[in-house]
């Protein structure tokens, strides 16, 4: 089975009274008076303050579509603040202090288990579900990083779910590795802390080069993309946030928030897209073609048998207009706009929020959210429409928000409708998280997370890492 993947300043939240409301996000019912805008508010009228971090134990409010987008910058936000010098989330658990299965080795240590700084030896070469390769505009590869917050590693290591063995104890696979039994992951009725997974992606530059004003840099990578991955009490589905760095690639398409140009925004390269390599057509039109037998953008990067550099461009693009009123109204889910404005909103939120932001971290901006209508119980077994099939006496929902959410750095060439070059033949119509994350493939995951994966890693670099 393939696996879907997923600091300076100070930027975060006060959100005094913050509670958990409908379920599931059907945005039918909300504070008008508190939320006209999706500019940073929650429907129960507090708002975000980029001076004091708040982590948001679930979707505050009346559980608006906005509500969810609004979730997502705020958790972010949380993250990225400035603890003991470093971003909060660098100090979460790196996968390989959480997963240290090798027979010879004690018990994961106490979280974080040991140092949080990234190890070039153990983070990932090659995507999510393609298992292909991102280079980057000069030719360097792409890395990739998991790491998980602390009450995932304490339930992780207390279930001794940390190596194979505890692992197959708890699911029971059979001779195909399909789990007989589903593990939930917190909250789960013992467990009251949310679960958070985080994927990471990260640039590589050559020594000294990393450009501290423009991106965050940990040594010689620069931070290109986030997955926040979160399971809540009212969503056993789990929230799913992306957020990139705002010169990853441009639009596939002009007329939308980032069209192709000869420079990214604030003059910044592009980091996934060369003007120099792409043809003359494409810079004239600002129309990169995905389509068809020789796609001009997320194209084959295994072509002829050897890795290269791709061109990259969004599919699922954001409105322009920034925070225009169409873009920032608040609008209730209906059958004429299953998705009540998403898009709009994320491109307001991001308009309104980013100029508050200090150093490098004004340059990264949400490009989805995505869960389910309506949310399902942290113990509950549920099917997703267009993503897989209806099964009697189980709840069958919307995956709503931006259903196609795909990370132009960790899912670059499983973007909808991107069918130029499409690996899992899903593209035209099933591309997104929900495609590989779901209950019914039980095979290497524990709930909607796929960290087991990680059990079949090289031993010896295991203990090279300790």
């Amino acid at each position: 089975m393939r696996l879907c993947r997923m600091a300076g300043a100070a930027a975060v939240l006060s959100l005094l009274g913050a509670s958990a409301g409908i379920a599931g996000g059907d945005g039918g019912s909300y504070n008008a008076s508190a939320q006209t805008r999706c500019d940073g508010v929650f429907s129960n009228g507090t708002r975000i303050d980029v001076s004091d971090p708040k982590d948001l134990a679930d979707v505050p409010g009346k559980q608006t579509f906005c509500d969810f987008h609004t979730f997502g910058w705020n958790q972010f936000l949380w993250l990225v603040e400035s603890v003991d010098g470093q971003p909060r989330f660098m100090g979460f658990a790196p996968w390989y202090n959480m997963l240290s299965h090798d027979p010879a080795l004690d018990k994961p240590a106490p979280y974080p288990g040991g140092s949080t700084a990234l190890k070039t030896a153990l983070l990932d070469k090659t995507q999510a579900g393609s298992g292909d390769e991102l280079i980057d505009v000069d030719g360097q590869l792409v890395r990739y990083d998991i790491r998980y917050d602390e009450t995932a590693y304490n339930f992780v290591v207390r279930e001794n779910l940390y190596d194979k063995s505890g692992y197959d104890k708890a699911c029971d696979p059979d001779d195909k590795g399909v789990c007989a039994n589903n593990v939930w992951l917190p909250p789960n009725g013992t467990d009251n802390g949310n679960f958070m997974e985080l994927k990471t992606s990260w640039r590589t530059f050559d020594e000294g080069e990393c450009p501290e004003d423009e991106m965050f840099c940990e040594g010689d990578f620069g931070l290109v993309g986030m997955h926040i991955v979160e399971k809540t009490p009212t969503h056993g589905e789990s929230i799913w946030v992306s957020m990139e760095h705002i010169a990853n690639v441009p639009d596939c398409e002009p007329g939308h928030s980032l069209s192709i140009a000869e420079t990214g925004p604030d003059g910044m390269a592009w980091n996934f897209f060369d003007p120099k390599t792409a043809p003359d057509s494409v810079m004239k039109s600002k129309t990169c073609n995905v389509t068809g037998d020789s796609p001009q953008c997320n194209g084959d990067p295994n072509k002829d048998g050897k890795t290269r550099q791709v061109n990259v461009c969004r599919t699922d693009m954001l409105p322009a207009g920034g925070a225009s009123d169409a873009n920032c109204a608040v609008v209730p889910s209906s059958e004429g706009d299953k998705n009540a404005n998403s898009k709009g909103n994320v491109a307001c939120l991001n308009a309104s929020l980013r100029p508050k932001l200090e150093g490098p971290w004004g340059n990264y901006h949400l490009i989805g959210t995505l869960w389910t209508k309506p949310g399902q119980g942290p113990t509950q077994d549920f099917r997703i429409k267009v993503f897989q099939d209806e099964e009697k006496g189980l709840s069958y929902v919307d995956a709503v928000g931006l259903p196609h959410l795909a990370n132009a750095t960790m899912e670059t060439y499983l973007q909808v409708g991107a069918t130029g070059y499409d690996p899992l033949g899903n593209n035209a119509t099933q591309a997104g998280c929900f495609f590989c994350h779901n209950l019914p493939d039980k095979s290497y995951q524990m709930d909607l997370s796929h960290f087991p994966t990680k059990l079949d890693a090289s031993v010896e670099n295991l203990k090279s890492a300790h």
